[in-house]
Parts: structure tokens; sequence; C-alpha cells
């Protein structure tokens, strides 16, 4: 996840999104799951923090899971089976609050897990795992769904063990996400989404990047290159649906819609393929300079490059004739007196 003018993103595999254009729903909820539980990993204990401190914190919203009903199930089981051999002592009475309620305080159970965190490591890899994701969730502002925590790190687990080789990891918006989960979306407005998505695949980290539209269109279906994308899709319509913004009339109407609405700046003068870029990163004019210079350095090059070539043919033919002369037997006239 990254914060872009307090926006929030999570980043997922470009493979996702193969899917979208027949099953959206599923496929926003896969990229939101990997992208939380990719973001959770920044929540990791780090080498600067103190390593007691951080237990301390998993130990206490481990409770705080058990009391308010949010943990998954491995840790649910694994509690239970603690409180029921008294190693973990329940507060019936407060469940971890103060007596006053203003503060949650589970001194004694948090010493209890903290134990036993010592004596079971999968336990504790377990409690670590929840933290993280509770972590993640609150700071992109997420409430689990109904299936929980568990659903989220199962799904996660099966996308994550599914990527291609080297397979981009763009990120995308969460409130563009969940407008896109929870309202229904035009063919073309999915069509936005999947070439907002393989363009940021495409920049990845730099500030602007140049491709083809050929290249954008394999990467709205999900795959890396064009050479990758299959001659028979899953479905008859993904493949009339390829084929249809494979056409220049109608993958320039997306990107006309993404330069309006979707914070994408494009630029292509006189030369093969575009530049893009997001607006927030470049603007027109910067683009323009920058795609200016870089043509103007290959026209330069390339002027190089053809006088070298030039030359190299005039040595060529020059020796070739000077072979020739070499190779002709002069005749001798007679010698009279």
């Amino acid at each position: 996840m990254k914060e872009e003018n307090n926006e929030r993103f999570v980043q997922f595999p470009l493979y996702l999104i193969r899917d979208l254009f027949t099953n959206k729903k599923e496929t926003i909820q896969r990229i939101m799951y990997f992208g939380i539980w990719k973001y959770s990993f920044t929540f990791h204990f780090k080498e600067k923090e103190n390593i007691q401190d951080y237990i301390t914190k998993v130990a206490r919203q481990l409770m705080y899971g058990y009391y308010r009903t949010g943990l998954t199930s491995e840790l649910k089981k694994t509690i239970k089976n603690y409180i029921s051999k008294k190693r973990i002592t329940i507060d019936e009475t407060f469940n971890g609050f103060t007596s006053d309620g203003e503060s949650f305080d589970p001194f004694e159970e948090m010493q209890q897990v903290q134990i036993l965190f010592n004596e079971n490591e999968s336990f504790k890899i377990n409690a670590m795992e929840y933290y993280r994701m509770h972590m993640s969730l609150g700071s992109l502002r997420i409430t689990p769904g109904g299936g929980g925590i568990d659903s989220m790190l199962k799904t996660a687990k099966e996308v994550s063990a599914k990527i291609p080789e080297n397979d981009p990891m763009p990120m995308i918006n969460v409130t563009r996400l969940f407008n896109f989960l929870k309202n229904e979306k035009s063919e073309f407005e999915l069509v936005q989404l999947a070439a907002y998505i393989g363009i940021r695949s495409i920049i990845g980290k730099k500030q602007y990047c140049k491709t083809n539209k050929l290249h954008i269109v394999s990467r709205m279906f999900g795959y890396t290159s064009h050479k990758q994308v299959p001659i028979d899709f899953k479905s008859e319509y993904l493949k009339e649906l390829q084929k249809k913004y494979s056409h220049r009339y109608h993958i320039d109407k997306v990107l006309q819609e993404l330069e309006l609405n979707w914070n994408v700046v494009t630029y292509s003068n006189n030369i093969r393929g575009l530049y893009i870029a997001m607006k927030n990163k470049i603007g027109i004019e910067a683009l323009a300079i920058a795609s200016e210079i870089k043509k103007r350095k290959n026209q330069i090059a390339e002027l190089k490059q053809s006088k070298i070539e030039a030359r190299k043919k005039a040595i060529e033919q020059l020796n070739k004739a000077q072979q020739l002369n070499e190779a002709t037997p002069v005749n001798h006239r007679p010698y009279s007196t």
C-alpha cells in the first residue's frame, strides 16, 4: 500500500485481472484481499523496534480479537484449548477492559499468552500474522467482510501461490476498487479500469514510460506482453473483447477517457508508440519535453549511425574497385625498332 495525496493504494499481481470482465466481484475481492495481505508485511517486526514491545502489542491485539470475536479460526481453536487447560485465564466480567470501561488492559492474559508464545512457535507466528492483518486493515481503513480475516488470508495465499514468474505488480486506489466492487459498471467502464491497471503496471516505479497500444491491450487482459496473450481465451466473449480493443479506434477512446478522468497523461508526436505517465507525477508539458528530447537524441544517433554505415559502404566500394584494378592484366605492345 502507498499513500499519494492521502489516497490509499494496494498492490497485486497483474494476472488477477484476467477474470475481471467475466467475474468482476470475485476478481476485485481477490485484488483487495491480496493487497491487504501484502501491505500487512510492512508491519512485521523491524530491527529498530524492541522485540518485547512488539510481542506485547501482538499479545494485546490477540486478546482484543478474542474478546471482540475477531480472531482467525485457528487462533480461536488454540486459545480455547489453552483456556480449557487453564493456561489462559479469561476475564468474563470486564472482557479485558478496566472496571470503568475506559481502556483495554488484559494484563494477566497478555502475560500468559507471551509465555505460551515461547512454548509454541506456530501459535506466535499465527498471532503475529493476525496482528499484521489488523494493522493493515486499520491503516487502509477497511472493515473485514463476512468471511473475516480467515477468508482474506486464505484467498491471498492462494493468489500468491499462482503468481506467474516476473508478473508485474500494479497499484490501485482502494476507494476506486470499492466503487467498482459495490456498483454496477458497464463494459466500457470495466475496460477503463483494466486499461488503467495495465498502464500502471507498465509505468511501475518510473516517472514515465514509452510503450505502444498493443502492449497496453495485453496488460488490460492480464498478460505481461502480446506474446503471452492466448490465441483462444476462456470464452468467446473475452476473445472478441480483446480483438475489439486491439483496433486503434476503440483503444484510442479508452485512452482519451483515462486522460480525462483517470489521472493518466499520454504523448505521441511522429514516433512509434507513445509515452505514458500519471498526471500527479509529471504534467503533459514535461512529458512532451521528455519525449521530444528522447526523439532528438534518437535522431542524432540515427544520423551518426547512417554516416558510419555510409562510410563503411564507401570504403567497401573503393576496396573492391582497387582490387579489380590490381587483378586486371596489363597488355604491352611488342617492342619494335
